[in-house]
């Protein structure tokens, strides 16, 4: 029980500290070369044969899945018109993108069909043809903001998840830090980095807060995974 309301509790602060925040899915999955995310289509019935409103929903699935991952592929730096426009551009080669898919439910109701599903996408075909649009991301070495993403798992207080905001954000070299998602005692934090992964792997092994310590584990260019541990080190 009282994981649940710490739960409810980051959720609460999470929506009032980064308003707005962008999250394809609690159930999200992020690959250097695969993305991972659900979506939720349905097509109207209209006494029409079940099969075809199951496959029309389930394309408006699939859709959604995309438009889950291009959201979270995209850098910070995309407008919201420029992230419709690159949606509209590429939504029309979603089979280029899709690496394979599951049927997570389906439920045909009286005057619609219902499908959940689970997509995965391929980050370098997508990347290739944003790039083709004319959007890019930063280097590293450049000065220049990179976007990482770090999992934190462990955070079992609000007063723990507010300090790590304002840590993280005093990190030099640091952009902008936005959360992410939170779930349960786990909090994924946006960052916009001007150095190398190499770099901001040193800075967060220097910090040394009050009340936990942090264990560093898979880091690679996309996500960087953090423990907490309780105690100083």
């Amino acid at each position: 029980m009282k994981r649940r309301s710490l739960s409810e509790l980051l959720f609460v602060v999470l929506m009032l500290a980064a308003s707005p925040v962008l999250a394809a899915s609690s159930a999200n999955g992020h690959e250097r070369d695969g993305i991972t995310t659900e979506g939720e289509g349905e097509a109207e019935i209209q006494g029409r044969d079940l099969s075809v409103a199951r496959g029309e929903a389930l394309e408006d699935a699939l859709q959604k899945a995309f438009e889950n991952a291009l959201v979270e592929i995209l850098p910070l730096n995309v407008s919201l018109a420029e992230r419709q426009d690159a949606l509209n551009q590429l939504a029309g080669r979603l089979k280029r993108y899709l690496v394979q898919y599951r049927v997570l439910s389906e439920m045909p109701a009286l005057q619609a069909f219902f499908v959940n599903v689970e997509a995965t996408f391929s980050v370098p075909q997508i990347r290739e043809d944003l790039a083709s649009l004319g959007i890019t991301w930063e280097e590293e070495g450049t000065g220049k903001p990179v976007e990482r993403f770090v999992r934190i798992e462990g955070v079992s207080s609000v007063r723990w998840y507010q300090e790590l905001l304002q840590m993280f954000r005093r990190l030099p070299g640091m952009k902008t830090v936005t959360p992410y998602e939170a779930f349960g005692t786990s909090l994924v934090l946006r960052l916009e980095y001007g150095r190398t992964l190499d770099d901001l792997l040193a800075a967060i092994s220097d910090l040394h807060p009050e009340e936990f310590s942090f264990a560093v584990g898979q880091a690679d260019e996309t996500e960087i995974r953090v423990s907490l541990v309780p105690g100083r080190k």
